[in-house]
């Protein structure tokens, strides 16, 4: 019953994420729960299949324009982040920079490139020192 219902799931993931390429590209949704990595081959509108990427994890190491990841399976991981990447941190327009060890972060790749799209979450006490930072900086 569990497969079952994570098959439906991915299913309609699958779908949404197809029916986003013929807008503005595909988003990060996210994926379902205790999910670190899927594939998900689709069509798009002019008939060319893509395979999107996606990877979710806590973050171990920043360099260059790659993270590494630690995913919920124990796997690690090392993601290469595009420079016209859309970065997202706790829900606001971010930059790769902002991004450091510790955050949660979800990626998506398009083809096999570089990660098109990041969305980050700072630990809590992580919030807190950005907050102070901030505050300090104005």
């Amino acid at each position: 019953m569990v497969l079952l219902r994570r098959v439906l799931v991915l299913a309609a993931f699958a779908s949404c994420a197809a029916g986003s390429a013929a807008a503005a590209g595909p988003s990060v949704a996210g994926l379902p729960a205790g999910w670190s990595h899927a594939q998900i081959n689709v069509v798009g509108p002019n008939g060319r299949p893509h395979t999107f990427i996606y990877d979710r994890g806590r973050v171990t190491a920043v360099y260059g324009s790659a993270l590494t990841l630690r995913e919920p399976d124990g796997s690690v991981v090392t993601i290469q982040v595009g420079a016209a990447a859309v970065i997202r941190i706790n829900g606001r327009a971010g930059t790769f920079a902002e991004i450091e060890r510790g955050y949660f972060v979800q990626t998506l790749g398009v083809d096999g490139r570089p990660a098109r799209r990041v969305q980050a979450t700072a630990p809590p006490l992580a919030r807190t020192a950005n907050r102070l930072r901030a505050v300090r900086n104005r």
